[in-house]
């Protein structure tokens, strides 16, 4: 297949260039130029006041939480989760979290994002939802510390990662995930980080996400939640 939008303006190392004409063959840009003398086009796209720029990344998602646009979304971040979003999340099935997450690709797809970052449950179902979709994306098992085993915890989250780490042609790539330093304890972060280094991923958490949470940390640890995982080595 080849495709040719015309007359297109480009955004180009923070500059536009104007009127330029973009042959893509296969899904690969093959030639930017000021001739439109590519020979045989297969389909053209009409460029004028329209302008072609890199691909969005959105670098930090809970995709299948689609499925709850809107739900208690005045509330507090802390009341918000524990007594709204976390019940409700505890009734999820993997095909709610598998179509879930298919919605916000297809939105995303249609905003221009090409590649995104996620943290969840129900990963392989995330996972197969990229592969279907085309879309590029850093997953990770979402990993609390502070329930259950913390190995057996570590275990999925690594599981995952042997299974699904540069799938699909290098377009899934996987991180570690554990979740964040009040669900999280210095003792399990520092296993992450071993299995991270082990492994050669990448760490994806969430840090200093409320005011709440900074002074929380500060009261438990005498360090911000920067500074902690500063301490244990995340980075």
């Amino acid at each position: 297949m080849r495709i040719l939008i015309e007359d297109v303006n480009i955004l180009i190392d923070d500059k536009i260039v104007e009127n330029k004409n973009i042959l893509i063959e296969n899904d690969i840009i093959k030639q930017i130029s000021d001739s439109k003398s590519f020979g045989r086009i297969d389909y053209i796209i009409d460029g004028k006041n329209k302008i072609a720029l890199p691909g969005l990344v959105n670098t930090h998602t809970h995709l299948a939480m689609t499925l709850f646009r809107g739900f208690a979304d005045d509330l507090p971040l802390k009341e918000w989760l524990e007594e709204k979003i976390w019940p409700q999340e505890a009734k999820l099935t993997a095909d709610d979290v598998y179509w879930g997450s298919l919605l916000g690709i297809c939105e995303m797809i249609r905003g221009g994002t090409v590649a995104f970052a996620d943290m969840y449950f129900f990963m392989d179902e995330v996972a197969k939802a990229v592969a279907e979709s085309g879309i590029k994306a850093s997953l990770s098992v979402g990993m609390i510390g502070m329930a259950g085993d913390e190995n057996e915890t570590l275990n999925r989250g690594v599981s995952f990662a042997k299974n699904w780490h540069n799938a699909e042609d290098g377009r899934i790539r996987v991180m570690l995930g554990p979740h964040a330093p009040y669900t999280c304890p210095p003792s399990f972060l520092e296993k992450v980080i071993d299995k991270a280094i082990e492994m050669s991923l990448g760490i994806h958490t969430h840090l200093s996400e409320t005011y709440l949470e900074v002074e929380n940390i500060k009261n438990m640890y005498g360090l911000t939640p920067i500074r902690l995982m500063d301490r244990v080595g995340l980075f």
